[in-house]
């Protein structure tokens, strides 16, 4: 069951698999997803998916489209899409999603900040703006 929620994170099979025997040191960048359940130290950076095992130990700064946790992870974590925390899941450092699902028995010490999505059409003018200024500068003149 546990790890059915896991696959439903990761779109796709892991391009990157980093086994429960490897200690990896240093910056792990790729464009595919990336599956970690053994140590990494270093930076992790991806346009796909990347899925921390329950084992796992990372100690970096974690950039994804998609981010599930069920591992331990000493670092910032940036979610452009999702970031799951599991119930073995333990984060340590800030956090930006844009959607963010923490299960019951997760830790998670940190900020989290929300991504939100803004159209173009919901953004006034600056234009607009100065022009309510200047119109209320000359009404507090004219008293």
């Amino acid at each position: 069951m546990f790890e059915k929620k896991e696959e439903e994170i990761v779109s796709g099979a892991a391009e990157t698999i980093v086994g429960t025997s490897v200690k990896l040191k240093g910056n792990l960048k790729s464009d595919g997803d990336i599956t970690i359940d053994g140590s990494v130290n270093g930076e992790i950076k991806t346009k796909g998916a990347v899925n921390i095992g329950s084992n796992a130990h990372v100690i970096a700064n974690v950039k994804a489209k998609k981010i599930s946790v069920a591992g331990t992870v000493q670092g910032n974590i940036e979610a452009t899409e999702r970031l799951t925390i599991t119930e073995t899941g333990r984060i340590y450092g800030d956090i930006i999603a844009n959607v963010l699902s923490i299960s019951a028995g997760a830790i998670f010490t940190g900020k989290s900040t929300m991504m939100e999505k803004i159209k173009p059409e919901e953004i006034e003018p600056i234009a607009e703006i100065d022009e309510v200024i200047e119109e209320s500068k000359e009404k507090n003149t004219k008293k």
